[in-house]
């Protein structure tokens, strides 16, 4: 068997989700991983994350109910007696008189639509963070079910970068395409693959980081290498299913990849006969006989590569995605 390449030093993890998820509970961890600000700062009290929103449209509304009362208050025009004749003064008094009527007739038209508007942003926001709230308590119910590079340390999230490129291996594959192999069981038994290795290097995480920094005493440092021995027993467990699944992502990359050269031989021995009458123009038959006879060859020879490849590809399946118990 070909030699595996190193793995790339460039593979980052993703967030794994457990696959039993519901829709809805799946919908809500995606959108708390794309925008995590949103979500990160948990239930809090709905008037708190409410009152800061209405400030500003509650001083407008203010604002407008005072500009109301003020400007109906004034009263800028008295008619003076000077035989019937208006003076400047009256004229200037009558015209302000005039506009600060017009004006309390639009601020007391408006006001009653801005408290108005402003009582339905109230409550707009308010069921918006009461909303939030319902998020914020699910996602505290669902943070078990969501495994995050973050929560690994960095032999675990090398593992699990090395589990998830095997599976995309697999899934992107010809071979998955076109259901040569068992397509139906790489998209049930693949992602449930990944959910126990994701879950089994978060554990892993957590009690290595439970250890003591500074041991204290021959006794506690005893103690302390048999547990790390039967973590490293753990990890290699873990990394053998690893191993496992990126076997069968390289098999199934040597079957893409006969399966590939097998099309395009294919393709090429489809225009044989052309080349028989080209070569029968220009050369013996005998010769032209030769050259057909060579690609047909070469054809059978790559669909036998093909075969055995597809047939690796499937034990390796049955080694990396055991049947579960009934």
């Amino acid at each position: 068997m070909k030699k595996k390449p190193p793995p790339s030093p460039h593979l980052a993890a993703v967030a794994v989700m457990d696959p039993d998820l519901a829709g809805k509970d799946r919908d809500l961890l995606e959108r708390a991983e794309r925008h995590p600000r949103s979500y990160s700062e948990g239930e809090m009290s709905v008037w708190w994350a409410t009152a800061p929103r209405l400030v500003r449209p509650g001083a407008g509304v203010i604002g407008l109910a005072g500009g109301a009362w003020v400007t109906g208050e004034f009263e800028w025009y008295t008619p003076s007696a000077h035989d019937g004749q208006a003076t400047a003064s009256d004229l200037i008094s009558r015209t302000m008189q005039d506009v600060f009527d017009g004006l309390h007739s639009a601020l007391t038209f408006a006001w009653p639509l801005g408290a108005g508007a402003f009582v339905l942003a109230a409550t707009l926001y308010a069921t918006d963070a009461a909303a939030r709230n319902k998020s914020a308590r699910r996602l505290a119910e669902l943070k078990d079910r969501c495994v995050r590079p973050a929560e690994l340390n960095d032999d675990a999230r090398t593992l699990l970068a090395r589990a998830q490129q095997a599976k995309k291996a697999v899934l992107t594959s010809a071979m998955h395409r076109f259901d040569l192999i068992d397509r139906q069981r790489n998209e049930v038994s693949l992602p449930r693959q990944e959910w126990g290795i994701a879950e089994a290097l978060r554990e892993y995480t957590r009690l290595v980081k439970a250890e003591p920094s500074n041991p204290k005493g021959g006794k506690v440092a005893a103690l302390l290498d048999t547990r790390r021995r039967a973590l490293r027993a753990s990890l290699d467990g873990i990394t053998r299913r690893v191993n496992a699944l990126e076997s069968y992502a390289e098999q199934v990359t040597q079957a893409d990849d006969h399966y590939r050269e097998l099309q395009q031989i294919q393709a090429l021995t489809d225009g044989s006969g052309d080349v028989l009458d080209f070569l029968a123009r220009t050369a013996r038959d005998d010769l032209a006989v030769a050259e057909i006879e060579g690609m047909t060859g070469e054809a059978a020879a790559v669909a036998d590569a093909f075969t055995t490849a597809l047939e690796s590809a499937k034990e390796a399946a049955v080694i990396a995605l055991p049947t579960p118990a009934a």
